[in-house]
């Protein structure tokens, strides 16, 4: 190598040293630990257990495709962002699947059937995030359809968002995730009222009654 080359060669590595990317692959790179939560609800007052005997099985419970375990957040209307350093320790389907069968068959009381004849219930998780804005909220939207092999006979969507909770020592990620768990909770016990009232209507209409 010549004596223009040697120093053209030094010179362009004193640049890139020297430079933002140099820098970064000289030092030593940051390490990325992202937060986990677990939005298992805290047990406090439960929904009351039904005095009739009310069959249901547990469909399909899903939840939107953009859900996953990054926690989400929404910007105005349209716009979505997820935070890579914040995430649930599961994805949010199955927090809401737990929620319903703890509410339905624990607390309500009812008859979980797992084959043959009977209505169905099947949820879906279409809203799990963190609502931007003055003040910022949290938000929560199911939508549940009550059917059997033939008919849905009962379909109604939940929209909630609430305020997050204020408590000491928290910071804003931990109210984030306290708020989401007792707004999932609160919709779910929505969705059991409504399915124990259709349940409640079907077992008393006349058993040559037409399906609806």
């Amino acid at each position: 190598m010549s004596w223009y080359g040697k120093v053209s060669f030094g010179a362009l590595v004193a640049a890139v040293l020297g430079s933002p990317v140099g820098c970064a692959l000289t030092s030593k790179a940051e390490v990325y630990a992202p937060r986990y939560f677990s939005p298992e609800p805290v047990i406090g007052a439960r929904s009351a257990k039904v005095a009739e005997k009310l069959e249901l099985r547990l469909g399909q419970v899903s939840s939107a495709s953009h859900l996953d375990e990054r926690i989400a957040y929404r910007v105005g209307g349209a716009e979505m962002g997820f935070y890579e350093d914040q995430r649930w320790s599961e994805n949010p389907e199955a927090y809401l699947r737990r929620a319903l069968e703890r509410d339905l068959f624990q607390d309500r009381g009812l008859s979980r059937i797992v084959s043959g004849p009977s209505p169905i219930l099947d949820v879906e998780l279409t809203a799990f995030e963190e609502l931007r804005g003055q003040p910022t909220q949290a938000r929560v939207a199911v939508t549940f359809s009550l059917r059997d092999d033939r008919y849905s006979f009962a379909e109604r969507s939940f929209d909630l968002t609430r305020p997050l909770v204020q408590r000491t020592g928290a910071d804003a990620a931990q109210r984030l995730a306290e708020t989401l768990t007792r707004t999932l909770d609160e919709a779910v016990h929505l969705v059991g009222d409504e399915v124990v009232a259709n349940l409640r209507a079907a077992h008393a209409a006349p058993p040559n009654a037409a399906s609806p």
